[in-house]
């Protein structure tokens, strides 16, 4: 056999094992409507092209076969969150695969001594507050607060370095608050950066590299967040002031 039928029985092989695990969503043929349409438009109302698949892994295991094949057969995919981005970096640019991880959306453990949480990319923000005030015993808060934390999810969050919103002066940035992700690259490798450590100095501290990245190093899986301790008392101040000279003073 030819070294190129050799490789065209591999991809079909891949490709069959790939789609028995049930990961397709939607394809534009299996709906009465449409329902990739929605993922092609992002919240800031910036449209993208027009994806043919979309795929809804449960897994790391599946995000790697997906990507594997993916690279494999020279197939764009485009990662993708709760879709609540302005700018269109989460909307297909012409018919890329579109790879959501809504399906990975499990708290894996949550350590309430540390208050080390780790989680699939697909948590949505706003149930892991939720978590943390139920399961934290109110001791541990979530140090980002986005106004799309009902839809958005940390895996996107990380993957765009989303730090912002009303709790951003008091608990800094992400690169500060993440000790570690679980990422998958292009090739299908999968690179486990969930240490615990709360100072680890051996080799390089990729992590940084993938936060703020925006899928383009690689699609985040899983995140090991440090929630800070809840401060007992919270008071809130307003001010105003008649021109921006007087906010300076």
């Amino acid at each position: 056999m030819s070294r190129s039928g050799s490789n065209a029985q591999t991809s079909e092989i891949e490709k069959n094992r790939l789609f028995a695990n049930d990961v397709v969503a939607a394809t534009p043929h299996r709906h009465r409507y449409n329902p990739l349409k929605r993922r092609e438009v992002c919240k800031g109302g910036r449209e993208g092209g027009s994806s043919k698949l979309l795929l809804q892994p449960r897994t790391t295991d599946q995000v790697s076969e997906i990507l594997k094949y993916c690279n494999f057969i020279f197939l764009a995919v485009v990662p993708q969150g709760g879709n609540t981005g302005l700018v269109g970096g989460s909307v297909p640019v012409f018919d890329e695969v579109v790879v959501s991880l809504s399906a990975m959306s499990k708290i894996i453990s949550f350590d309430k001594v540390s208050g080390i949480l780790v989680c699939e990319a697909g948590c949505i923000l706003e149930n892991i507050i939720s978590f943390l005030d139920s399961e934290g015993i109110h001791l541990f808060i979530m140090p980002l607060g986005l106004g799309a934390k009902g839809s958005c999810q940390i895996g996107g969050n990380v993957s765009t370095d989303a730090a912002g919103g009303l709790r951003l002066l008091r608990y800094g940035f992400l690169h500060g608050n993440v000790l570690g992700i679980e990422a998958v690259l292009a090739d299908g490798t999968v690179l486990d950066m969930l240490k615990t450590l709360r100072k680890d100095n051996t080799g390089y501290d990729l992590k940084h590299l993938f936060i703020g990245s925006e899928g383009f190093l690689g699609i985040i899986t899983k995140v090991l967040i440090l929630t800070p301790p809840k401060l007992s008392s919270v008071n809130v101040a307003f001010l105003a002031c008649k021109d921006y000279s007087s906010c300076q003073a």
